[in-house]
């Protein structure tokens, strides 16, 4: 029996995926609950684990290919007694638009053939059929050629003069290669290419124009990108700012640590927001796009970080009792899980404000674009020494610059500023006794 293996929605804006990693190949045994591939979304790159026991009878998205959601990407069979003509029948039955006449989903061999493959397979020389169908047509002996992979392949065949007469005039390009040569003006003519059967690919134009890159766009990154420009457009936003004192918060972490207490500055501002929150509950509230207007009892508080794969918004949930010790372990757990790409997409949400800390970049300060769902954002920048002015006489201090973008819709300016200075007097006022 077949078993189908759909792309399945992974978080609530999932729409597509692209498949990382093939943790099982095909023919391979696999049972319920082991990892069969991994695939990225738009909000991290996840594991996914077989539904069935079986064999992985047929991969239909290849690493480095994007499906949508509920597509078919694989295939699983209760045992390894299927046919060509199985997978084929299987295929066009959950999507018919896959016919024999419209196109080849599974290449399938003649009986004639099929002995044939046979005779060979049982002489250990693994092929797959389009390969075996060139060397047939093309009177090529299959003895000595090896290969890399599993199995020969068609670029394995390239260098036998059979198949160098046949193409020895005809030029291989990808689509997109072609297009890139065509905008830049680039000849191609004497281009030797670096893909399947000579083909010339992308990589073999930037060898050629010169070390320039066209960087890859990945999931994560079109997310952002979405997700800003949706919140530069309908979230109108406004801006609160403070110079503040950090002196207090420096002697507490100096405190804390001789005590063998470490805690980081972003900790300590995620503690200073819960407890603003408590203040001032009407700020702990979010504005949906169609309308919606809805005041929460739990305080969630994101922090912005930098992973290989691009920025990551995980949320620390239920911060309600605002213990700092607790705080700091969560917030380094989470962070840890970004990091390793082991974040779960309901990590990723619920948030009514985010901390932005750039403070490590040398910046001063900034502005920070809202995260769609959220109402705040808090952009953090560097600690730096000032002078100022404390009754009359001028003294130096530490200092760090706090800029708080908020949404119009859900909070006005005064509730906002009650809750921004609050923050602020919570830092200033930072004592021992947490």
């Amino acid at each position: 029996m077949l078993f189908e293996v759909n792309l399945p929605s992974l978080s609530p804006t999932m729409e597509e995926g692209k498949i990382v990693k093939w943790i099982k190949k095909e023919k391979e045994q696999i049972l319920s609950g082991e990892v069969l591939f991994e695939v990225e979304t738009d909000k991290a790159t996840m594991e996914y684990e077989s539904p069935e026991d079986g064999y992985v009878a047929k991969i239909m998205t290849l690493e480095g290919e994007t499906a949508n959601i509920n597509q078919l990407v694989a295939i699983i069979s209760d045992d390894l007694n299927f046919t060509l003509e199985d997978l084929q029948n299987f295929i066009i039955e959950k999507d018919p638009s896959k016919n024999s006449q419209s196109e080849n989903i599974v290449d399938k061999a003649t009986p004639e053939d099929t002995i044939e493959r046979e005779t060979i397979n049982n002489s250990n020389i693994q092929i797959t059929p389009l390969a075996f169908k060139y060397a047939k047509n093309n009177n090529i002996n299959l003895d000595g050629i090896s290969s890399q992979m599993r199995r020969i392949h068609i670029s394995d065949l390239i260098s036998t003069p059979s198949l160098e007469d046949i193409n020895k005039d005809k030029i291989f390009i990808s689509p997109f290669a072609k297009k890139v040569a065509l905008e830049k003006s680039i000849e191609i003519k004497n281009i030797k290419g670096s893909g399947p059967l000579s083909r010339i690919i992308i990589r073999d134009l930037l060898n050629e124009e010169s070390s320039e890159e066209i960087p890859k766009i990945n999931k994560l990154r079109q997310a952002i990108a979405k997700a800003t420009i949706h919140s530069k457009q309908n979230i109108p936003h406004f801006y609160l700012n403070s110079k503040v004192n950090m002196n207090n918060v420096l002697n507490f972490r100096k405190t804390e640590k001789q005590k063998g207490n470490k805690f980081s500055f972003n900790a300590i501002l995620m503690q200073a927001i819960a407890k603003s929150f408590k203040n001032f509950h009407q700020a702990n509230c979010t504005y949906k796009d169609n309308g919606e207007f809805i005041i929460h009892e739990d305080i969630n508080i994101g922090i912005a970080v930098d992973t290989d794969k691009g920025l990551k918004m995980p949320v620390i949930k239920k911060i309600n009792h605002d213990d700092l010790d607790e705080i700091n372990t969560n917030l380094m757990n989470i962070i840890n899980l970004a990091r390793d790409n082991k974040i779960s997409p309901s990590d990723l949400s619920g948030g009514v404000i985010s901390i932005s800390n750039l403070g490590s970049f040398n910046i001063r300060s900034f502005d920070a674009i809202i995260l769609p769902g959220q109402t705040f954002i808090l952009a953090v920048g560097q600690i730096f020494e000032d002078v100022y002015v404390n009754k009359g006489k001028i003294e130096i201090a530490n200092f760090v610059n706090l800029t708080l973008s908020c949404d119009h819709r859900a909070v006005d300016g005064v509730l906002a500023s009650q809750f921004f200075s609050n923050i602020v007097l919570n830092l200033e006022k930072i004592n021992n006794e947490q």
